[in-house]
């Protein structure tokens, strides 16, 4: 192919990328799914205002992998907060990444006439998904970004292996990993690469130190952030034991699962604070970390012959054709936005030519795609895959489906041996039981869309919603149930308790059910009511310590000082480590005269929990009621001295100080 003829094809293509970027993004804007973040969006979301506004999480190690809420972060502090330009951005960065493809091509295949390269970046480009998930604010676009730049040094470092590519290349994945952690495994499988071409055995090794030492360096800074604002050693994250719990669950089929029983009263997805509860003290991040990689160990083991099954789909869901959703579902949506329409390609044409593709790559580029591609897959497998996770060898795969296209064309390939092998690779990888059920993903995708609609004030849309929910899937109590969160949050109280109300009639055995009743209830300052709920659900589980705290609280605020101080002390019998319960019991028993209990209760919390603020400000003034305001004083000066503070908290701090200074006894 002519080099002029190449460059138009390219750019037309480019400019119809383009154009579709641009129009999608003119439906995009102003809804719901552009505007109100959801889920992991919402985390993404805060924290990055949470940055811009000066809060760089103090006493907490990094849960999620940093790069994204950082970039975010970025974008928000040159154009304000809460605008369309992170969109905008990661659109533009989704058409880069159909350029980097065709760059990534020709310079894995430097003999080819750019036919390949541009066959391969076509796939790309009317591949949707990329597109769509470039709409969201997940850190999909970025990676695949970040994963295609990866590549191209790969390349360059096989082409010239001197120290110098090494270490970038060593930066670069370093850099990616800070974005998504588990392509870190790629710093183990990159140096099998060094193999691959003749060279004294010290340059190997050389440039070994050197990739290492790249990707060590980017990691240094966010390990040393971790060491130092939460005292922790954490490489990066602390959310891998949490992930390999949630992939260890072989019940659910290799999808995203629970990793509890019930839904709990607070939501917790990093379990630190139920373990904490379990434990009786505060947790660092990679004490929960461990603990929860030892529970998904031996649930592995424990599950010897469930388990090789449980892998095998998730490595079947991982290449098949379904575009699995969690968070917001391509299929539904491509439906919904017509400027995706006029991108057809699957993903299971990437994944099926894209694997047999590799049985045509030279060598070299072959020990290439084998070290990204597998070491991507290898390092998703202990975990759970869907669409979005896979995004960031998308590109590669179309690039080996492009070669295997070619090869059958030009005949390379046998064609009546790999065409069938192809027809029947696509045919195995079809969704078939690897698709969940459209109404369930509608289910889903309406109940988001009535939390979306709740997090901005709109009643009717939020009730409509749920409406539809209810069409898809009528009869489940699920529905009503997490309806009522939204109304819930909404203010819409008299509405929340009609859906728990429903909620309860197809699910009576449910504690949590009445036990939202409860907290309704409590907002609308109907206690006697809210009392009611709460002894409904103590009864359902008598080993619950929530209904306790909540009801002991609510008879405080009444007045019944005997009455709340007996449902405290049965919610301590339940959960002796919550910290909430210690506190708010050691609270009771210091208004009750009963000073030296309350200062046991609150020294032994402060011991535990040492970062609780309000445990600190309790033990303060216990000890001022007990005519100790030098140890009062103490207490408020280690409770000034923690970091993180919200200005409420230091102005509660300053007020006691102040307290004890004009009445120091």
């Amino acid at each position: 192919m002519e080099a002029r003829t190449r460059n138009h094809l390219l750019l037309s293509l480019l400019l119809f990328s383009a154009a579709v970027r641009m129009f999608f993004f003119f439906q995009l804007r102003g809804t719901d799914l552009a505007t109100v973040p959801l889920l992991d969006s919402e985390t993404y979301y805060d924290w990055a205002v949470r940055l811009v506004a000066g809060d760089w999480g103090w006493s907490e190690t990094y849960w999620m992998g940093p790069l994204y809420p950082h970039f975010l972060a970025l974008v928000y502090l040159v154009f304000g907060v809460g605008g369309s330009e992170p969109l905008i951005i990661q659109l533009g960065m989704s058409l880069l990444n159909v350029w980097l493809v065709y760059r990534f091509a020709r310079n894995l295949l430097p003999d080819d006439n750019g036919g390949t390269a541009l066959l391969g970046t076509a796939l790309f480009a009317f591949y949707g998904a990329p597109v769509f998930y470039a709409g969201n604010l997940l850190m999909a676009t970025l990676v695949t970004t970040l994963f295609l730049l990866t590549g191209l040094l790969t390349i360059r470092a096989i082409d010239k292996p001197i120290l110098g590519n090494w270490f970038i290349l060593g930066v670069m994945t370093g850099l990616t990993g800070l974005a998504r952690g588990n392509v870190l495994l790629l710093l183990a499988g990159l140096p099998l690469l060094l193999w691959i071409v003749p060279a004294p055995s010290a340059v190997r090794w050389k440039n070994l130190a050197g990739l290492l030492l790249g990707g060590v360096l980017m990691l240094a800074p966010v390990t040393l952030r971790n060491l130092i604002v939460a005292d922790d050693f954490v490489l990066l994250t602390s959310n891998g034991g949490v992930n390999l719990l949630i992939g260890q669950q072989h019940d659910y089929k290799g999808i995203f699962a629970p990793v509890m029983e019930e839904a709990q009263a607070e939501f917790d997805p990093s379990m630190e604070t139920t373990l904490e509860r379990e434990l009786g003290r505060d947790l660092k991040g990679s004490e929960v970390s461990r603990i929860l990689t030892r529970r998904a160990w031996i649930k592995f083991r424990d599950n010897p012959g469930a388990m090789p099954l449980h892998y095998a789909r998730k490595a079947y869901r991982f290449w098949n054709g379904y575009e699995l959703p969690q968070i917001v579902s391509y299929d539904y949506w491509k439906a919904q936005f017509s400027a995706l329409w006029v991108l057809p390609v699957p993903f299971v044409l990437l994944s099926a030519l894209g694997l047999l593709g590799f049985r045509f790559l030279p060598r070299s580029a072959r020990w290439i795609m084998v070290i990204l591609i597998g070491s991507y897959f290898l390092s998703l497998l202990p975990f759970f895959p869907t669409s979005r996770y896979r995004q960031p060898i998308a590109p590669l795969l179309a690039v080996n489906a492009a070669i295997f296209l070619v090869a059958v064309y030009k005949g390379t390939a046998r064609r009546k041996i790999w065409l069938p092998a192809a027809v029947l690779l696509v045919m195995a990888l079809l969704p078939r039981w690897a698709a969940l059920e459209p109404a369930e993903i509608h289910w889903q995708v309406h109940l988001h869309e009535a939390s979306r609609a709740g997090k901005r004030g709109d009643l009717p849309r939020t009730l409509a919603k749920g409406r539809q929910a209810e069409e898809v899937r009528p009869g489940l109590a699920d529905t009503p149930f997490h309806l009522s969160l939204y109304l819930e949050d909404l203010g819409a109280h008299e509405e929340a308790l009609d859906a728990l109300g429903l909620a309860q009639v197809r699910y009576p055995g449910s504690r949590l059910i009445p036990y939202r009743m409860g907290r309704n209830f409590e907002q609308m300052k109907k206690y006697n009511e809210a009392l009611d709920a709460y002894e409904r659900a103590s009864f359902l589980d008598p080993d619950w310590a929530y209904p306790f705290l909540r009801g002991g609280l609510v008879m405080n605020l009444q007045g019944r000082k005997g009455r709340a101080l007996d449902l405290m002390e049965k919610a301590y019998e339940r959960s002796p480590g919550n910290f909430r319960v210690r506190s708010n019991l050691a609270a009771l028993y210091a208004e009750g005269g009963q000073i030296g209990l309350a200062v046991e209760i609150l020294t032994d919390l402060t011991r535990d929990y040492p970062l609780y603020v309000n445990g600190w400000f309790n033990l303060a003034l216990a000890h001022y009621r007990a005519g100790n305001p030098h140890a009062a004083a103490a207490a408020l000066d280690r409770a000034a001295a923690l970091r993180g503070l919200t200005d409420d908290q230091r102005e509660q701090v300053a007020r006691l100080q102040q307290i004890i200074e004009k009445n120091p006894g």
